[in-house]
């Protein structure tokens, strides 16, 4: 990866483990979700109209926005339900670290990718600092703990929502290498995947129009980090291949260490900080990768 990709996916992991944060800090995941993309919709249509990215499209390319926006639909059921259930230190990590494993493999068999020699070192030691992450000590009796914690609600709605993250990755890699113009596939893909989630808010509207009033600033403030950090990608993805692209997004769970660490205090222990450190190594090693 160039440089410039590099820092497109850091800004966006950084943007992604902050608007996390703030969902978390919600009380009615689905309906703070399904509000963003109301907000959503409305702060970027003047970009959108600007850009001249409004323009009348091919029933592919309509499809690829379709497939787009009811995969991250789905997204945003199951990580509402994770965090619902389970804390933000669990959660995210479990969320985002399947991504290395999953779309590198999906990447090769659909996409054609392959890594290169450092590539895969990347992977391999981004996959390793995800799992760092998640064990609860450092002795014996902790190295399968990763594992058994799959039975948990908590970490299966998580683990869902970490295949549906490797599911939208490679959609978007396809839709993206197809001409979809980034700022349209955005805009179409984000808010109305938000939006698609209409009758599990009316269906409990007075919850509903709480979460709204209670959320306030956080509503437009997640809707800008979201599209914005997902834009980032979907521009990264122009020249760049999936494979790497998606791992390295995996900073975003050392920038979730920091706030669950600092803003939650919950302790720096030093397995997070040795994952940290790995996931770090890993998108360094991508960086060199080609």
């Amino acid at each position: 990866m160039t440089a410039l990709v590099l820092l497109l996916v850091a800004v966006s992991a950084l943007m992604h483990a902050s608007w996390n944060y703030l969902t978390k800090s919600s009380r009615d995941k689905t309906t703070f979700l399904w509000a963003t993309g109301l907000a959503g919709s409305v702060l970027f249509l003047p970009a959108l109209l600007w850009s001249g990215d409004g323009r009348p499209w091919s029933g592919r390319v309509w499809l690829g926005f379709g497939l787009g926006a009811v995969i991250r639909a789905l997204y945003f059921l199951s990580l509402g339900a994770a965090y619902s259930r389970g804390d933000l230190s669990l959660v995210y990590p479990v969320a985002r670290g399947m991504a290395p494993v999953l779309v590198p493999v999906t990447a090769a068999a659909v996409l054609g990718e392959r890594l290169s020699a450092a590539g895969a070192l990347g992977v391999a030691a981004v996959a390793l600092g995800v799992y760092l992450v998640h064990l609860p000590g450092l002795e014996a009796r902790d190295l399968l703990a990763p594992l058994t914690a799959l039975r948990a609600a908590p970490t299966r709605y998580a683990a869902v929502t970490g295949v549906l993250t490797t599911s939208y990755s490679l959609v978007d890699k396809w839709n993206i290498a197809d001409g979809a113009p980034p700022l349209a596939y955005a805009y179409f893909t984000i808010p109305v995947a938000a939006l698609l989630l209409t009758p599990a808010v009316l269906w409990r509207p007075g919850r509903g129009l709480a979460e709204c009033r209670g959320s306030g600033w956080r509503i437009p403030v997640v809707a800008l980090l979201m599209t914005s950090g997902y834009l980032l990608v979907l521009v990264a993805l122009q020249s760049t291949q999936v494979s790497y692209v998606a791992p390295a997004r995996e900073l975003g769970i050392v920038f979730g260490t920091i706030l669950g660490s600092v803003v939650l205090r919950e302790g720096a222990a030093p397995q997070r900080v040795a994952g940290a450190s790995a996931i770090v190594l890993g998108v360094a090693l991508l960086s060199l990768a080609s």
